[in-house]
């Protein structure tokens, strides 16, 4: 009985197992892909073309190769809509070219090493040789030999249209621009596969034809719309006399529903209506013209029944294909916000890191009551340690030592050490040690000193790279904000410029016009080269001034004069109203060979010129030292973006940390807007500026200490208005010393000399200065003298 019951519970649990296996394997066939595919294939196997070929078929069966579908019940499919369409010798063809092309694939595994030009070349072999056979049986006739490699090479091409279409249908996501055509053009042969077939007077075909192409202008646009006319128009057309007519209906109606899109579905079919409508009186085209448009009319019904869900599906999956710029613009925004995100990031670090720097530095008063119990340790440790009355005074008189330890730290800040004399009676009395406790006490507090002070350098120079963290967090963030900023493209004034270029005889081939973050214009024009007749001067920026409304100026040229049908690229930058004119004059303290002073002009490219001067401590050469690296840092830094009141701070930090020895300089900047003629005023530990207008002269004062001395330096920005032809006069405290030798601790004398000076060259005002103090001097200047004059001019319109 056992030997009986085992073989037969194996059988019946191979044959539920057995049946399992063909149940699923049949339930695996039933994919999105083979549910699509298989009514597509057969209709694409009934698709012919002149002279009876029917390719698309075999194509698409060896396209299938090494794909997620299954070939087999494609070929299939195909075979059945060719017997339906009733060619027996490319049924025969086809047949043969199938199993020829399967065997080649067992031979190949092309689920591991398969290529679509490798899928092309076995198609086209597993054609060509039936193909010839029959060809041979016919008796090889050149005609039929053409015709066997026309059929041949056409499927090699389908391969790589239909491969495309079938990744793009298995990917489920969105197609790019070949998958888009590719589906398009089997989905195209696919609806021609429908040949004549009618219903109720309407052919199917163009019926469906006329859906998509509805579709894709309604949903893509008018590109996309024009691109589906042409596909669908010349597969629906196939082999037909009419075919282009139909084919330049369809792309003419097509582009006019992608047009009037806006209008909704409505639109949009009247747009269609409208261009096949058009083209038709406009071509004159025989024929039943009553069918076609009863045909346009059931297509368009479909079309405004087609709920909204089905056509948002098209969008999602077409339009990301053929709206380059879209996705373009999107990467790049992406990209953008990632770069922003980063740098706030790092600016948040940056200003984290400031505040744990500036909480370290606050516990400094905290270390110095550490410092004082440190060195009350250190004295008992050297004196009272091995002392008999050690208990007694540390011990059971606690309290009274440390007043009177405490008593004598004042006395040691006071007079920086102690004697006997200092220490209260009654401790001397008890204290058997008391010469060597006054001695210890004083090298101990010497120590002491000597590590608070490097404490203290310590503590200044964490809350300096506070400073300088902060800094470059503000800076950081501020760059952030910048990339932020949306570009402001101005496309009417664009389409303006390009309409005004065009009248003027200049052919142009780009135009840009960009908004500022400062609200100021740009444009960008690349045009066909002229020879050298400079229009970019002549007249380019003419035209720009009258379209803009505001006066442009040529900022560069890129120009290609020499080279046969070359372009130039010009870039005009909104003129600033304002110019501004310097002069300099400056002489050395006397028997030095250096001037301790130092200058700048820099004109930062936003609408800003700067002036800005520097008188280092002392004169001669270490004065040099320390205000030529004060300008260069203040010139690097307002390059940079740093802001003025920033970039003052940097700079004393740098300088307190410069060196032990004391090392500070003067600031004195004054930073112009050519736009609107404001002048901004920094002063740190500098002398007066002074505006001389056309009847008086104003005086700017600020009381600061230079940078270097402070770790901590606020700084003050005085502010006031210029307008043409005043001067801005800067001058360091040599010069007003000199002057101030008649009045006294005023700036009266020099106020009256400048105010009598008539010329109106800032450099002989810098000249005259110099002259006169160098006379009130005595010839023997006692300090480095600089003078500075800028001009402020408006420019002629």
């Amino acid at each position: 009985m056992k030997l009986g019951y085992l073989p037969y519970q194996r059988f019946n649990n191979t044959a539920k197992t057995y049946g399992k296996i063909k149940f699923g394997s049949f339930i695996n066939l039933l994919t999105a892909s083979n549910l699509i595919l298989l009514p597509v294939s057969f209709l694409i196997g009934r698709a012919s073309i002149a002279g009876g070929i029917l390719p698309f078929g075999m194509a698409l069966f060896a396209s299938a190769a090494g794909m997620e579908c299954n070939r087999y019940l494609i070929g299939l499919s195909v075979i059945i809509g060719m017997i339906t369409r009733g060619a027996p010798e490319q049924i025969y063809v086809t047949i043969a070219a199938m199993f020829l092309f399967s065997v080649l694939s067992t031979m190949v595994n092309f689920n591991k090493s398969y290529t679509t030009s490798k899928v092309a070349v076995f198609a086209l072999f597993s054609t060509l040789v039936p193909e010839f056979v029959i060809v041979y049986m016919q008796g090889f006739l050149l005609f039929d030999v053409l015709k066997a490699l026309f059929h041949g090479l056409l499927i090699f091409l389908l391969v790589y249209i239909y491969r495309n279409a079938l990744s793009g249908i298995q990917k489920k996501a969105a197609l790019n621009n070949e998958e888009i055509i590719s589906v398009t053009i089997l989905t195209a042969v696919g609806i021609a596969g429908l040949a004549d077939i009618q219903v109720m007077g309407v052919v199917l075909k163009n019926l469906l034809s006329i859906v998509i192409i509805l579709v894709s202008g309604y949903r893509c646009g008018a590109g996309v719309g024009a691109a589906a006319g042409v596909t669908m128009g010349l597969f629906a057309s196939l082999y037909s006399p009419t075919a282009p007519f139909i084919i330049g209906s369809y792309a003419i109606s097509g582009l006019i529903t992608g047009t009037l899109r806006k209008l909704g579905k409505v639109g949009s079919s009247l747009g269609f209506v409208l261009g096949s409508g058009i083209f038709m009186l406009y071509m004159n085209i025989p024929g039943d013209s009553f069918s076609y448009m009863k045909e346009i009319i059931a297509a368009v019904l479909v079309f405004i029944i087609i709920p909204n869900k089905v056509t948002d599906f098209v969008t999602n999956l077409v339009g990301a294909g053929f709206d380059i710029s879209s996705r373009s613009v999107h990467y790049t925004s992406r990209i953008k916000d990632m770069t922003v995100d980063r740098l706030n990031s790092f600016s948040k670090t940056f200003r984290e890191l400031s505040k744990t720097f500036c909480e370290i530095s606050d516990t400094k008063s905290m270390a110095d009551k550490q410092d004082i119990s440190i060195l009350f340790d250190r004295v008992a440790d050297r004196v009272c340690k091995d002392c008999c009355l050690c208990l007694h005074c540390w011990d059971r008189n606690f309290y009274n030592t440390y007043q009177v330890m405490f008593k004598i730290v004042e006395t040691l800040e006071d007079k920086g050490r102690i004697e006997r004399s200092d220490i209260p009676k009654y401790f001397m009395d008890r204290c058997e040690r008391i010469n060597d406790f006054v001695i210890s006490v004083n090298n101990v507090y010497e120590l002491f000193k000597v590590d608070r002070v490097w404490k203290s350098r310590i503590c200044e120079s964490r809350e300096l790279v506070s400073q300088q963290l902060e800094g470059l967090s503000k800076v950081v963030s501020k760059l952030a904000c910048e990339i932020d900023t949306e570009v402001n493209f101005k496309i009417d004034l664009e389409n303006s410029l390009l309409q005004s270029l065009d009248r003027a005889g200049i052919r142009v081939r780009d135009v840009k016009v960009l908004e500022t973050v400062w609200g100021k214009y740009e444009v960008c024009i690349t045009h066909k080269g002229c020879g050298g007749k400079r229009l970019c001067v002549n007249t380019i920026e003419k035209i720009a001034t009258e379209v803009l409304g505001r006066k442009m100026t040529k900022e560069t040229v890129d120009c290609q004069r020499g080279i046969k049908d070359s372009h130039c690229t010009v870039k005009l930058i909104e003129e600033e109203i304002y110019s501004v004119t310097t002069g300099v004059s400056k002489l050395s303290k006397y028997n030095s060979l250096v001037s301790g002073d130092n200058y700048t002009f820099l004109n930062t490219g936003n609408g800003k010129y700067i002036v800005a001067l520097s008188d280092g401590m002392g004169s001669g050469y270490k004065a040099a030292v320390h205000s030529r690296a004060t300008i260069s840092m203040l010139e690097q830094f307002m390059e940079s973006g740093f802001d003025k009141d920033m970039s003052v701070k940097l700079i004393n930090s740098v300088l307190v940390l410069k060196s032990e020895d004391e090392a500070f300089s003067t600031i004195d900047m004054s930073v112009i807007d050519l736009y609107n003629g404001d002048v901004e005023f920094v002063k740190t530990g500098a002398v007066s500026t002074f505006i001389k207008r056309e009847h008086k002269v104003d005086v700017v004062r600020s009381i600061s200490l230079p940078a270097g001395i402070l770790s901590n330096i606020e700084t003050e920005i005085l502010k006031r208005s210029i307008d043409s032809g005043e001067f801005l006069i800067h001058v360091t405290d040599g010069v007003l010393d000199a002057f101030k030798k008649e009045n006294g601790n005023n700036d009266e004398s020099f106020i009256k000399f400048i105010n009598e000076i008539s010329t109106k060259n800032p450099q002989e005002i810098a000249d005259a200065i110099l002259n006169e103090a160098y006379k009130k001097c005595d010839s023997k200047p006692c300090d480095d003298m600089l003078a500075v004059v800028a001009k402020v001019w408006k420019k002629v319109s």
